[in-house]
């Protein structure tokens, strides 16, 4: 019973995880794309509100308002000061860049945090910055297009909730960096499910309707397919070498049909910090040389203006786009600086010899991919590319020159260089859910760097995501670890109160046991510590409650918070229970042995070490101002809701007032004071609105626009009772003759039934009415009821139905409740059985039973059509006993 218990809980709390929508993200610096994974819902990426499938990583303040996307993107020129562009470099640094990129660059705080100023912040933010030099962090800033993101996938999601997310990362990402994207996520409510690499969505997308050599795991034999994924973006340039084969094995030992397996394995990561912002910012120089060359001393100080930077920048990215697929491209742009307006062109040629010391970057990370992975092109099917720069001519040509002329051919471009990520992650999220009915894969990851444990490798470069490492302890003195990842130190462990737990010990030999994690997100964290007796291997549970232990994690499985407050984890003793299995006594013996072996879950502390994660403090100001921005544009909504709602009803209403307008129902239904009261209104709301459009509470609005309703209402019920009376009035008199007529013929089926009854004998009774009195007196009651309802106010009709300015005495809506009620009655008596007659009563042939026969028929009661008991029906005697209902 236990066990089932636990399955059922299992099944429950998996319930909403199943079935909720998830989100696939795929962050870059300069785009980002959504795709959401939901039964019903078409996949495909999601479009922002621009109608647009790549939507800017950018959020900007335009005074008090938050925008996203390519608004977000045009603060740049306007407020340049409240624009937050590239945010993705900076999600777990504590260094500050050297590209001028960021119109108000973040300063790096005494405590090794980056923060970034808000000149005249929005005042709705709450609590309130203390400084506008120090408002937003880049985790917090992260959060906030998470929030759009979140919010575009609702939209879309309808009523269920979205609240898990499936994001890419590049495979370079330090444990810094993952820390703190999952905190942003978490601070808009979303579960980090899975955390895959960029080349890892886009080989999954590129698996979705292929397959592969077979190749057996045990064994060895078989074949692999090697693919490098070139992804090129606007800060950095990766490559991942893939491994792609497929698997086939029997789900159980009695299954008769192999399952087949997909397998995914990044086995190799290079990566060059250069992308297509290089190129923007190259051609940005060229283009602010060539306006000061034109310019003169007018050019003066234009590097130092934020507005003329950014609408050069604007403008070098287009030209970029235009020498993609041109040798040259117009520069225009209007007011440049000093009202000066700059015209000019520029070559593709012009921009390659600029760049010409930097073209070797672009390819370097396929070399170091392939050494990482242990092999050579000659073993690549396919260098796949993925990523807008990679429609750029001099980033091409650079990954040519970089291969061999026979391996040159392998270059190909069939995924979608913007969308494969997303959609891979999306296919990824699809089989995580367990709802879709999808072909099996398994992804294996690997660690682009190696940890070390106290100076010594822990675990080695390459090393599997999701892997554990058990370490086996002398417990003496004070336990203390220190981890870094590389030369990064990442986290501090310290195991609590050892002398406390070694003092009530009491097995021989006591050794600590540690499991360390490289989670699958790809961060360091600690599993477990457990005071264990070195005699005896310790056991692994099995069965299904181990299974479930696995599946939701014991309690000192979850320190994964990473704040850097210090974290405690407390153990519990293990309880163990003897073996109830009917095994043999010595093998219930064993098992009591086994089971007795002494386990003591010790407390350990984790604290993060390096670049300060946000504290427990940070977070709940940051979630703060989040929700207050939330609930600020939820209200500012609802108000231009209201204000667009009574601006559009005061032009409709103008237009119907007019003497020319075309629908002249207020003219023909409405008595001239009361279209002299509604312009008079209406005049006077459009007055107020000039000047009050812009504070004007919800309420207020609203309650303007109901003030003019309620004189509209009566002419405009007029017109449409005019409109629908007349078709209503014949359906309504269609209900009545359907109604007589059923009336008329159930009442000759009720005395036919009644004249029959009185000529029925016992041996030969027959079948009460089918209607009983009550059900006819009903019918005939409602028909009644009508008529005499009808005929009055048909008679008052009748007099004002010249005159339309005149309120209706017969309303379209009682004539269809009336109608339908009547005709719900009737089709519900027609639809009722007819009852059966009763069984006839065998009449006896023996002279002894004659007299009993004739006070059984004196006895005997014909059905009455009221009766609803049957003939059959025992009656209870004395000696029956007989139960209360409760």
């Amino acid at each position: 019973m236990r066990i089932q218990s636990l399955i059922s809980l299992c099944l429950i709390l998996l319930a909403p995880a199943i079935h909720a929508a998830i989100l696939a993200i795929d962050y870059g610096a300069e785009f980002t794309k959504l795709s959401l994974v939901k039964p019903g819902v078409p996949f495909d990426v999601i479009l922002d509100r621009d109608s647009k499938r790549k939507i800017q990583s950018v959020v900007g303040w335009k005074r008090d308002d938050r925008v996203f996307g390519q608004e977000g993107k045009m603060t740049a020129t306007r407020f340049p000061d409240a624009h937050f562009p590239y945010i993705k470099p900076l999600i777990g640094a504590n260094a500050l860049t050297s590209l001028p990129i960021y119109p108000s660059s973040p300063k790096l705080t005494s405590d090794g945090a980056l923060i970034f100023p808000h000149p005249n912040h929005p005042s709705h933010i709450s609590p309130a910055p203390e400084s506008q030099d120090s408002v937003w962090t880049p985790t917090a800033l992260l959060a906030h297009q998470i929030s759009y993101f979140r919010g575009l996938a609702q939209e879309m999601s309808a009523s269920d909730t979205v609240s898990q997310a499936v994001v890419t990362v590049p495979a370079w990402w330090n444990h810094y960096q993952r820390k703190a994207y999952k905190d942003a996520l978490e601070l808009q409510g979303l579960t980090c499910l899975a955390m895959i690499g960029e080349g890892t969505g886009v080989a999954l997308n590129y698996a979705m309707t292929r397959t592969f050599p077979d190749f057996d795991l045990s064994t060895g034999q078989g074949e692999k397919e090697y693919h490098v994924i070139y992804d090129s973006g606007s800060l950095s340039t990766t490559a991942t070498v893939v491994a792609f084969y497929q698997t086939s094995e029997l789900l159980t030992p009695k299954s008769k049909t192999p399952i087949a397996t997909t397998h995914i394995d990044t086995i190799g990561t290079g990566y060059s910090p250069v992308g297509g912002l290089l190129l923007d910012l190259t051609l940005q120089e060229l283009l602010v040389e060539d306006f000061i060359k034109k310019a003169g001393s007018k050019a003066d100080g234009i590097k130092e203006d934020k507005r003329a930077m950014a609408k050069i920048m604007k403008e070098a990215v287009r030209v970029k786009h235009i020498l993609s697929a041109n040798q040259e491209s117009n520069v225009n742009v209007e007011s440049l600086y000093n009202d000066i307006d700059f015209r000019s062109k520029i070559s593709r040629a012009e921009l390659e010899s600029t760049l010409a010391d930097s073209a070797d970057l672009f390819a370097s990370p396929v070399a170091a991919a392939l050494s990482s992975a242990g092999i050579n092109m000659s073993s690549v099917n396919s260098v796949i590319l993925f990523g807008g720069n990679t429609r750029v001519p001099l980033v091409q040509s650079a990954l040519k020159a970089a291969l061999d002329p026979s391996d040159q051919d392998k270059i190909a471009q069939n995924v979608n260089t913007d969308e494969a990520a997303v959609l891979g992650a999306a296919y990824y999220a699809a089989a995580l859910s367990k709802v879709f009915k999808m072909k099996k894969i398994d992804v294996q990851e690997t660690s682009f760097e190696e940890y070390l444990m106290n100076g010594q490798v822990l675990f080695p470069k390459g090393s599997r995501l999701g892997e554990k490492k058990a370490l086996s302890l002398d417990p003496k003195g004070i336990m203390e670890f220190d981890f870094s990842q590389g030369a990064r130190p990442v986290l501090h462990l310290e195991i609590l109160e050892l002398e406390q737990a070694l003092a009530n010990f009491t097995s021989p030999e006591p050794a600590v046991n540690l499991t360390i994690r490289l989670d699958s997100r790809g961060y360091l964290a600690t599993s477990n510590a457990v005071l264990v007796s070195n005699l005896t291997e310790p056991e692994v549970s099995g069965g299904v409650a181990g299974a479930l232990k696995g599946l939701f994690g014991s309690k000192k499985d979850k320190d994964e918070t990473g704040n850097e407050d210090e974290n405690v984890e407390e153990g519990e003793d293990a309880v163990t229970k003897e073996a109830e299995d009917g095994s043999t006594p010595e093998q219930s013996e064993k098992k009591s042995k086994k089971a007795k072996l002494e386990k003591v879950a010790l407390k350990f502390r984790e604290k993060q070490l390096g670049i300060r994660p946000m504290t427990g403090e940070e977070k709940r100001v940051t979630m703060a101002r989040l929700t207050s921005i939330a609930a600020y544009e939820k209200a500012k909504f609802a108000r231009e809701e209201a204000r667009n709602l009574l601006e559009g009803y005061l032009y409709r209403l103008s237009g119907l007032l007019s003497p020319d307008a075309e629908n002249r129902a207020l003219w023909e239904y409405g008595t001239q004071k009361e279209r002299e009261g509604l312009q008079k209104l209406m005049e006077e709301t459009f007055e107020w609105l000039g000047d009050h459009a812009e504070k004007a509470e919800e309420k207020t609005l609203v309650e303007k626009r109901s003030t003019l309703t309620k004189l509209e209402q009566p002419i405009i019920t007029r017109f449409k009772e005019a409109q629908t009376r007349g078709k209503a009035i014949e359906d309504f008199q269609q209900a009545m003759f359907a109604a007589r007529a059923f009336f008329v013929e159930a009442h000759k089926n009720v005395t036919a039934a009644k004249e029959a009854a009185e000529a029925a004998t016992p041996e030969n009774p027959v079948a009460p009415p089918k209607y009983t009195d009550e059900e006819l007196k009903t019918v005939e009651d409602m028909l009644k009821d009508n008529e005499v309802w009808m005929d009055t106010r048909m008679q008052k009709q009748v007099k004002i139905e010249t005159d339309k300015t005149k309120d209706p005495e017969i309303l379209t809506e009682d004539l269809d409740s009336r109608g339908k009620r009547l005709q719900s009655t009737v089709l519900r008596l027609e639809k009722k059985k007819a009852p059966r007659a009763p069984k006839p009563v065998k009449s006896s042939s023996a002279s002894s039973s004659k007299v009993t026969g004739e006070e059984d028929a004196e006895s005997t009661i014909l059905a009455s059509p009221t009766e609803t008991a049957s003939s059959e029906t025992a009656i209870p005697t004395i000696d029956t006993p007989i139960h209360e209902e409760l």
